[in-house]
């Protein structure tokens, strides 16, 4: 697959352990699963494989352009697996890679803070 994602972090910058300069694990997260839609379909993806359509139905918000983007971040990245099936019309699946499914402890978190947030400050969150 040809390299369609750039990353913020181009090689130029300044290395310092082969690793950009301020390149920790926190924004390695924020690229890899960042951005408003990524989360809601790796999560999609955890009720297992789906087609392009039913990802656009589940996730209705989200224009067909920013879909698309997305799943070919998280496909260059290795937590999304793309497969084309053979039919008339083709149809192409998505699905987690074992890689993508060890996002899960990270998901679980976060909807717990989510959650609780929700709980604590829904004035904010609803109004």
């Amino acid at each position: 697959m040809k390299k369609q994602y750039k990353s913020l972090y181009p090689r130029n910058v300044a290395v310092e352990q082969g690793r950009p300069l301020n390149y920790c694990g926190i924004r390695c997260c924020l690229e890899v699963l960042g951005g408003k839609w990524k989360l809601l379909i790796i999560a999609e993806l955890f009720g297992g494989t789906r087609r392009y359509s039913v990802l656009k139905r589940a996730i209705p918000e989200i224009s067909e352009k920013m879909l698309i983007s997305s799943l070919q971040e998280l496909e260059f990245h290795a937590i999304v697996v793309r497969k084309v099936v053979e039919a008339v019309p083709p149809q192409v699946e998505y699905s987690l890679s074992a890689y993508g499914q060890s996002v899960s402890p990270v998901l679980e978190t976060l909807l717990g803070w989510g959650e609780g947030h929700i709980s604590q400050y829904s004035d904010k969150i609803f109004n």
